[in-house]
C-alpha cells in the first residue's frame, strides 16, 4: 500500500513557512499605535550608539520635538529617553478637528506615530552619569556618555626583568 506524505505534509510546511512570515512582519516593525494597550518600547526613536576611547556616543533621530518634550536620565549601565511627540496642531489623535477648526482631518496614510514614549539602552560599558551631556539639532539628540574611569583603556608599561 502506498502512502502520499509529502501530498498532507506539503500544504502544512507552507502554511507554517506563512505564518513565519506573518509573525516576522508583525513583529520586525509594528506600527506606533494599534496593537493594543501595552507600552512598547524600541520602536522609537531609531537610534545609533557608538564606542569611542572616552565616550559611549548616542544619536536618536527625533524629528519635530523640541528641548522640552525631551527627558533624558543615565545611570552607569543605562540610558533612557522619555517625551512626548505632540499631535499636529490642526487635530486631535483621532482625525476629530481641533477647538476653533471647522476641517475634519481624513487620514489617508498615517505612520508618524504620536503621544508618549521611552527607549532603554543598556550601555555597554560603565559610564559617569553625572557628566553625561546632551545636544538637540536639526531633529538629531546627541548624547555623550563619558565612560567610568574603570572602564576606559589604560596604557600599560612592560617591563624587562633584569
Amino acid at each position: 500500500m502506498q502512502t502520499f506524505r509529502a501530498g498532507f505534509a506539503l500544504p502544512l510546511e507552507e502554511l507554517r513557512d506563512e505564518m513565519d512570515r506573518l509573525w516576522t512582519s508583525l513583529t520586525a516593525a509594528p506600527p506606533l499605535h494599534g496593537w493594543g494597550t501595552e507600552q512598547r518600547t524600541g520602536v522609537f526613536p531609531a537610534v545609533n550608539m557608538r564606542d569611542r576611547d572616552d565616550a559611549i556616543v548616542v544619536e536618536a533621530e527625533l524629528p519635530g520635538l523640541d528641548v522640552g518634550d525631551i527627558d533624558i536620565n543615565a545611570s552607569a549601565d543605562e540610558l533612557t529617553l522619555k517625551g512626548r511627540r505632540p499631535e499636529p496642531a490642526s487635530q486631535g489623535g483621532n482625525g476629530e478637528a481641533a477647538e476653533g477648526d471647522a476641517t475634519k482631518v481624513t487620514w489617508l496614510r498615517r505612520e508618524r506615530g504620536t503621544g508618549a514614549f521611552e527607549r532603554r539602552l543598556s550601555l555597554p560599558v560603565a559610564v559617569d552619569a553625572s557628566r553625561v551631556e546632551a545636544q538637540l539639532v536639526d531633529g538629531v539628540l546627541t548624547v555623550i556618555c563619558p565612560k567610568a574611569p574603570e572602564s576606559q583603556p589604560h596604557k600599560v608599561t612592560v617591563r624587562t626583568a633584569s
